[in-house]
């Protein structure tokens, strides 16, 4: 592959798409706030497109696979929980600019847990997928 080609798969779109479209919904219709759970799962989605992402970024774009399941993990843990990680400091900054205060922490913990919960099971879902080829 030229290292100057781009090719996202069309499945990560398709999630980032859904992903947004519920997201845009859940805005619409309050739902994260009359359903106070309702950011786990998107927070799991998150972390599960972040950790395919970087999957892809890592091993499918170049065309290698992973060499063992703690490096795969490695990587689904970097781009979940560095990602979740910079978004729960951008939440932050944003609610003590606007609201004049910042999320309960233990809600901030919650969604990095569900950010690398979803990075964990694509990496379970992807080393599974290598050793049934």
């Amino acid at each position: 592959m030229n290292s100057r080609q781009f090719h996202i798969p069309v499945t990560l779109v398709a999630f980032l798409v859904f992903i947004a479209i519920v997201n845009g919904l859940a805005y619409a219709n309050y739902w994260y706030w009359t359903m106070r759970w309702f950011d786990m799962p998107m927070h799991f989605a998150g972390g599960a497109w972040l950790a395919a992402f970087g999957v892809w970024w890592q091993y499918s774009r170049l065309g290698v696979a992973p060499k063992d399941f703690i490096s795969l993990l490695g990587v689904c843990f970097i781009f979940a929980f560095g990602v979740g990680l910079l978004w729960e400091a951008y939440e932050a900054v944003v609610s003590f600019l606007t609201v004049e205060h910042i999320n309960a922490m233990s809600d901030t913990l919650s969604d990095i847990l569900f950010d690398i919960l979803g990075g964990t099971i694509v990496a379970v879902f992807t080393w599974w997928r290598f050793k049934h080829k």
